[in-house]
């Protein structure tokens, strides 16, 4: 017989063979552990706990040689947390290969005869790219400014400033691009071998002629003959771009033919067939360079009878044709890096002949903290003239990166005016602060 809590009854005969005593100490012990029991056994429960009967609770593990932990109880699993709130599409769009750049430039230039102006904005880059688990299907992108002038000179990099003074908001980038679209016209095999050769961008971009789609001069003083060729360097435009072997890509568009704003005034439109040197070329042999032609209908502000229509500050309509050679070329030289471009064009607007052509060499020294650059450009019209001017500049970088996504400079310009059709030539000295991030 075991008593609850005691030892077996032999032990305490035993136990009471040794001493007289001991009949009466164990019968109070045994009272006072079987009171014990009662008390444990009929005890309340604990405030907010419901009594489980003895046959329903689960017998307790013991240990065993091949278990020795057969008496440890398993944690119990904790109540069930509440389930994390599903990210919304705003967020979704945010966080996914999102990328938001700011941008501030402040911009002062005087010519000779001390007719100053100014150029303030703060802008702003949007680029989303939407994927799936194994690829890119297209890109967004979306670069704007919003600007204050005051008074204005013309210097290349503010065409649009001729037309807007005090405050405006411009954009100089709003596409979509569509990567690989004939993707789903097509079997698996021939999904693989055309991989990068068959995209599609709509929107306002560069005009894709000579150097200005491989070239971003959204923040510099320097810019591109595209400006001077056509009057815009920035179009609305549709079309197909993409790779035709590994050594040549290719560009080809129709573009509205309005410039800066979408106009719809009785123009047909430009087409637009670019041929230029794959990435390989440049990152191998620092060399770029590409064959292009465009032709069509184009919006103009005719100022005098040269281009075949009465002088006016409203748009016309004005039958454009050019071909052009371009190339780039980059070469280490002491202590830093030469580059040499060169743009060439030539064609016509209405029944006159037209010539551009640029040239310009910068040195950036091996610390990407200055560099020095000079251009000459030249527009040449029939029956009109040409303009022409060359220019000096330095710059100092406290930011410069290779990949142009962390820019910060200022920057000094002289432009010295040789040839101007529409009044003397002049100077022009500007000074630019420029942060992108």
């Amino acid at each position: 017989m075991t008593v609850p809590g005691g030892a077996p009854s032999l032990r305490m005969a035993t136990l009471a063979r040794h001493s007289y005593m001991l009949p009466a100490a164990l019968t109070l012990c045994v009272a006072f552990m079987a009171a014990s029991c009662t008390f444990a056994q009929t005890a309340p429960p604990p405030a907010g706990k419901t009594p489980t009967p003895d046959s329903q609770q689960p017998p307790a593990k013991q240990s065993t040689p091949e278990d020795p932990f057969g008496n440890i109880a398993s944690p119990t699993a904790p109540p069930d947390a509440a389930q994390e709130s599903q990210p919304s599409w705003l967020q979704n769009f945010l966080n996914d290969n999102f990328g938001f750049r700011k941008e501030i430039m402040s911009e002062f230039d005087s010519n000779a005869d001390g007719s100053g102006a100014s150029r303030q904005s703060v802008g702003f880059e949007i680029l989303k790219k939407f994927s799936t688990s194994t690829s890119t299907i297209a890109s967004f992108d979306f670069q704007g400014r919003l600007v204050l002038r005051n008074g204005y000179n013309a210097v290349p990099n503010d065409m649009e400033g001729a037309g807007g003074q005090g405050l405006v908001f411009e954009y100089h980038n709003l596409y979509l691009d569509l990567y690989n679209i004939l993707n789903p016209l097509m079997g698996d095999d021939a999904r693989a071998g055309s991989v990068g050769r068959f995209n599609f961008r709509i929107g306002q971009s560069y005009v894709p002629f000579g150097l200005n789609l491989q070239t971003d001069t959204h923040g510099t003083l320097l810019q591109l003959s595209n400006g001077n060729n056509f009057g815009f360097d920035r179009d609305w435009s549709a079309g197909f771009w993409g790779a035709l072997n590994k050594n040549l890509n290719y560009d080809v568009y129709y573009l509205v033919g309005s410039g800066y704003d979408l106009k719809f005034k009785g123009q047909g439109g430009l087409g637009a067939l670019r041929v230029s040197l794959s990435d390989r070329y440049s990152s191998n042999y620092g060399f770029e360079g590409g064959l292009s032609v465009i032709g069509g209908e184009r919006l103009a502000m005719p100022m005098t009878q040269s281009d075949g229509v009465p002088a006016t500050a409203v748009p016309v309509r004005l039958q454009t044709e050019r071909i052009g050679i371009d190339g780039r070329y980059r070469h280490t030289a002491p202590k830093g890096l030469l580059t040499f471009t060169t743009e060439l064009s030539g064609g016509r607007d209405g029944v006159n002949p037209v010539v551009t052509d640029l040239h310009q060499a910068e040195y950036l020294h091996g610390s990407r903290r200055w560099g020095v650059a000079t251009q000459f450009r030249r527009f040449y019209q029939d029956h009109r003239g040409a303009n022409s001017s060359i220019i000096g500049e330095f710059t100092w970088y406290f930011r410069n990166d290779v990949a142009n996504s962390n820019s910060h400079w200022i920057k000094l310009n002289v432009e010295r005016q040789l040839q101007n059709v529409a009044a003397p030539p002049h100077t022009i000295v500007t000074l630019q602060y420029y942060l992108y991030l």
